[in-house]
């Protein structure tokens, strides 16, 4: 059988069950198109992983991005239209031939449209379908092209819908997606303006711009991210919130979708959640020796309560996920409750809250504490009454681990009294409260030394290069600040107290600052003294 018609490629990939492979022939036969494409769209296995079993099977040679041409190639002048539905990008021409990279080297018709357009023989190589779609969009304004049949004026409710489920749409928002996880992008930012469509990534923190379609295609896009999302695509006066469930190259993200209007249209934010079940060990968090035996020490108290505080995106979930990689132990029953679950965690029972339903973190944890656990984690004490059931909980014989919206260590526990809760319940169950940050990591592969501040022996300084996308910044690391609040501590947690009263505390007892831990981590070439100023501000 030849490699047009042979198909058991697809049983040669890893992790593919045969329930997903049977779905993808079936799609296939229903629309018409072919196996690769089917797989793709049914998102059951990634496009690196599909690219690596079709040239196993077909012996054709693979080709990376990195060799892809830095500008359009003439190659017959082919439409860019062709190419897209094609999914082919010429990379090479010379006298002789032209190089073409596919994404499926079993169907010959890009080759075959290639060849009669240039009239010169065509040698074939294969590269994941997003790759190729990247680089079309690079070089030939594919999303462009792959919209410009669209009339700006799309009316509204069932014709807008419409519309934006049209594959060219449905498309493009997916690409959106895929971008956004090669980037690892924790946000997708679409932000309309008068004669532009502005969309940005955080990336370690940070705005990115990114390519951008045609303004006029704004409402379409912000359609087809409200379709998914569940949200009325007609009403466009009022914020919305809602959430989203997708599966792109192969990997699962749950999507939390804040809509907004403005002068020019719906600003639309994305949150990314990908379904995490790798495991988070404390020693990857950035702490110090001292701090990760502290913080051990604290974790096996039988009971108590722990606060890790800090602005949203500082990393307090996955601190707390280390935290609970370390006490999970079949001796302990383990209960979260979170808003949304981040990390798949084995062994422990995770609880999504819904306020829509009543499920709330007050209404969970006064549930759970009936379920015999040895250890809780409260994804956020945010009112009264959860942060006063919390206490309760650490009071009675529970660890309780959770984050409060904070600036600062020395603010968690003026904030739980200022919520109502008890100080003297305060002084008996607190045992340590935590700040902190995320400072973005240099990128090993270009950093540089630097002038040192004052009091530090070496600095070095982000330079950028083509593995961190010139930024001179590959991935983040946390600074910390660890309060014991036992002791001297405990004992100043009375109705009113101020957190400047308990820092001025924790430094007489010469208690690290979080800006002395950054420091730290810049003298070990870990971050750089920019970045530790844009995160922490200038002393």
């Amino acid at each position: 059988m030849d490699a047009a018609t042979d198909t058991s490629w697809i049983e040669t990939i890893a992790g593919l069950s045969e329930a997903d492979i049977s779905r993808a022939r079936r799609l296939a036969a229903e629309t018409g198109e072919r196996l690769p494409r089917a797989l793709k769209r049914l998102g059951a296995a990634s496009d690196i992983a599909i690219a690596d079993a079709l040239a196993n099977a077909t012996g054709v040679q693979k080709i990376a991005p990195s060799e892809f041409p830095g500008h359009k190639l003439d190659a017959g002048n082919i439409s860019p239209q062709f190419l897209l539905d094609a999914c082919a990008l010429p990379v090479a021409e010379t006298e002789d031939c032209i190089i073409l990279a596919v994404a499926d080297p079993t169907d010959p018709s890009p080759a075959e449209g290639v060849r009669l357009a240039s009239g010169k023989p065509v040698e074939i190589r294969v590269s994941a379908f997003a790759d190729i779609e990247a680089a079309l969009g690079r070089l030939y304004g594919k999303d462009n092209a792959a919209t410009d049949s669209f009339d700006e004026d799309f009316g509204d409710g069932e014709d807008l819908k419409d519309l934006a489920s049209e594959a060219p749409v449905v498309r493009l928002v997916n690409e959106l997606f895929a971008d956004a996880l090669k980037s690892r992008a924790s946000d997708i930012h679409i932000e309309p303006f008068r004669d532009r469509l502005r969309i940005r990534f955080r990336i370690d923190g940070v705005l990115h711009d990114r390519p951008s379609p045609k303004p006029g295609l704004a409402r379409l896009i912000t359609s087809r991210v409200k379709i998914l999302a569940s949200l009325d695509i007609a009403e466009r006066r009022r914020p919305q919130d809602g959430r989203a469930r997708v599966t792109i190259s192969g990997r699962a993200l749950d999507l939390r979708v804040a809509t907004t209007p403005t002068a020019h249209g719906e600003s639309v934010t994305i949150r990314l959640l990908e379904d995490r079940d790798t495991q988070v060990k404390l020693d990857d968090l950035g702490l110090s020796e001292a701090q990760r035996t502290e913080l051990t020490a604290h974790l096996n108290a039988p009971f108590g309560l722990v606060l890790v505080t800090g602005p949203t995106g500082s990393g307090k979930t996955t601190t707390l996920a280390g935290a609970l990689d370390q006490l999970n132990t079949t001796e302990r029953k383990l209960i979260s409750i979170e808003d949304p679950i981040e990390y798949q965690i084995e062994g422990v029972n995770q609880i999504a809250v819904n306020a829509g339903i009543g499920l709330t973190f007050a209404s969970v944890l006064r549930s759970v504490l009936r379920h015999d656990p040895d250890v809780i984690v409260v994804g956020e004490l945010r009112d009264g009454e959860t942060a006063e059931i919390a206490v309760n909980a650490a009071l009675t014989g529970h660890l309780v681990l959770a984050t409060v919206h904070t600036n600062t260590a020395a603010g968690a526990a003026p904030r739980l009294i200022d919520m109502g809760v008890d100080p003297a319940l305060l002084r008996s169950t607190l045992r340590l409260s935590v700040a902190q940050r995320l400072v973005r990591r240099l990128c090993e592969d270009c950093k540089e030394p630097d002038t040192p501040p004052e009091d530090l022996k070496s600095a070095w300084k982000a330079v950028g290069c083509e593995k961190c996308s010139d930024t001179g910044y590959r991935g983040r690391i946390g600074v910390f600040e660890f309060i014991d609040m036992r002791g001297e501590l405990s004992d100043a947690l009375k109705p009113g107290v101020a957190a400047s009263e308990i820092e001025k505390l924790a430094r007489k007892k010469k208690i690290a600052s979080i800006r002395e831990d950054a420091m730290a981590k810049i003298e070990a070439g870990l971050t750089s003294a920019a970045e530790v100023d844009r995160v922490l501000g200038v002393n």
